[in-house]
Parts: structure tokens; sequence; C-alpha cells
């Protein structure tokens, strides 16, 4: 389904400042009926491809984006974009990493906690997976979290998983 839509920023709220588009109520409720939990693929001027959620505020919804894509991409607030979205259909909502796919099929006790967590954690484990540039390091920081998960009995704890993984990089040095 494709639209024009006005890049726009919140004043304040909940979902903080971010650059956001509105999408169309026709096509919401369109997109909706086929979704099952409103994930969608965005295509902004047909260069740019994410997964992202129909967020609601205030009888309508929006997709959120954030100053980084804007700016990586040349485009700013109070501009008109085009946009595409499809029903996102993806075992995660989003993309995951070989490397992780590889470290999940590699430790099935892992793999099972991490199949146990809410889709929503799921995709913040693969988005910290997934920002990192280096495979290697992808190795490592998926081990890392399929091991915090095994310790704590599928428990996740960010705090301590942070800690997981700074210990993990410490024990690294020479």
């Amino acid at each position: 389904m494709e639209f024009e839509a006005l890049l726009e920023s919140f004043e304040s709220s909940s979902v903080g400042y971010g650059p956001h588009f509105k999408i169309p109520q026709p096509i919401f409720e369109t997109l909706n009926a086929q979704c099952k939990d409103k994930r969608v693929i965005c295509y902004l001027n047909q260069t740019l491809r994410i997964h992202s959620g129909m967020m609601p505020k205030d009888g309508y919804h929006f997709i959120l984006l954030n100053q980084a894509i804007l700016k990586q991409h040349g485009m700013v607030l109070g501009e008109w974009i085009q946009v595409r979205l499809e029903v996102d259909n993806s075992e995660y909502g989003m993309e995951i990493s070989e490397e992780f796919r590889e470290v999940l099929f590699s430790d099935p006790e892992g793999s099972d906690w991490f199949h146990k967590l809410t889709p929503g954690k799921q995709r913040t484990l693969i988005h910290l997976i997934n920002k990192i540039k280096n495979s290697q390091l992808k190795i490592e920081r998926s081990f890392v979290i399929l091991e915090h998960l095994k310790k704590r009995g599928g428990k996740l704890d960010y705090k301590i998983l942070d800690q997981d993984i700074k210990d993990f990089r410490d024990s690294m040095k020479f």
C-alpha cells in the first residue's frame, strides 16, 4: 500500500520526540486486518527498507523512525516522503543476522530459552546483535545472550546482560 506522508516529530509524549509519519486510517485498517501483530515492512523514498510496528496514538497510527535513519538517507522533518507498507510475515518481525541464526542452531538449549521470550524481547535481542557490524563480534554477542538466558532460566535482565557482555569482552583482552 503506497502513500505520501509528512515527516513529523512529537512535541512531547511517552514515545519520546522521535520522527515519525502517520498512516492513513484506511491503509491502517487494511494492513491491520492482514497482520497478526501490527508489524510491517516500510519502504521509504524507494531507497530505505525497515521493519517496524504500527503504533497507536490519539486515534491514529504511526511509524516511529529515528534521527540516524533520517540523517543517513537525507530526510528532514517537514518533508513529504513516499511510503510503501507491506505486511511483515518474517519469523521475528525483523531481519535476523546469519551469525545469530547459526548460534541459535548450534545451541538448542539457548534457542529454546530465546524462543520462549515474547516477540518484543526477541526483537530487542536481535537488534542488539544486528547493530554490530563485525561478524565475529555478532557471534560473540549471540553466544553471551544465549548463555545469559540459560544461566537465568530464560529470565532476561538487561542490566545483568549488559554486565555479562562487558565481562565477556574483558575476559577476551590480553
